[in-house]
């Protein structure tokens, strides 16, 4: 085997390793010394390039804490498209958990000044937090008279179906994705499993389980957030907690 064949096999691995989004360089050998590797050879981190690129993955980062991957277009294979989530849901489950996404994020990250500070680490937020953030956007969104072009007509209906919903349900109903609590809950389950949030603390009460974000949601945030929508979150969001004061 050549030095060249080792070199690409082994950034094919890293690339490999970046796809385990759940995955830490801290209980990971190999993935640290190819991490090191990468960012002490630049000729080994030019071969992980081209995999990725091959791949249609982008890389966003690259510190001890791992690479970050991410489709780098909607067509690429890695993209995850409106038709592939679950496919149980309706138009407005749908659309309504992506919203979901993004006013999880913005409770996390207020302001965009935590998007570039490294050190910055947010507090764990609650169930109920979150929850009470997605119906102001959702609010927000249905009482904008005009809207952002960058924001998607097709989270329309999810904008209709979060405002319809009362606040507070019965216990029963939490784990309905017809329910606030439910959507939430749906959406930080699949932010884990793709490891951008790990549970903070677990309690009886759905809406008292906290969540803090990690190092990949910021970058994901800083690099790839609808610039506009995730604005338009962290501003529903100050007003709802103004009129709350």
């Amino acid at each position: 085997m050549t030095d060249i064949q080792f070199g690409v096999r082994h950034a094919a691995r890293l690339v490999y390793k970046a796809l385990h989004t759940t995955l830490s360089p801290v209980n990971d050998a190999e993935y640290r010394e190819l991490l090191g590797h990468f960012r002490a050879n630049p000729e080994f981190a030019s071969q992980v390039q081209d995999v990725a690129t091959g791949m249609e993955l982008l890389i966003l980062d690259v510190s001890e804490r791992g690479l970050i991957v991410v489709p780098s277009s909607r067509e690429s294979r890695f993209a995850l498209r409106m038709t592939d989530i679950r496919n149980n849901m309706d138009a407005g489950q749908k659309a309504s958990l992506l919203l979901a996404h993004v006013a999880i994020a913005a409770v996390f990250y207020p302001t965009t000044d935590g998007l570039d500070d490294d050190d910055y680490t947010p507090p764990p937020s609650s169930v109920s937090n979150c929850r009470d953030a997605l119906y102001a956007l959702a609010r927000r969104l249905k009482e904008s008279s005009a809207l952002p072009a960058d924001v998607p007509s097709e989270l329309a209906p999810g904008w209709e179906a979060i405002s319809a919903m009362p606040l507070v349900l019965p216990a029963g109903q939490r784990a309905s994705p017809n329910s606030l609590v439910g959507i939430v809950k749906i959406a930080l389950g699949h932010m884990q499993a793709n490891g951008l949030v790990r549970l903070d603390r677990d309690a009886e009460d759905d809406a008292s389980v906290t969540y803090t974000p990690t190092h990949r949601l910021r970058i994901q945030l800083r690099e790839l957030a609808l610039r506009r929508l995730f604005d338009i979150a962290q501003e529903a969001i100050r007003t709802s907690s103004m009129a709350e004061a």
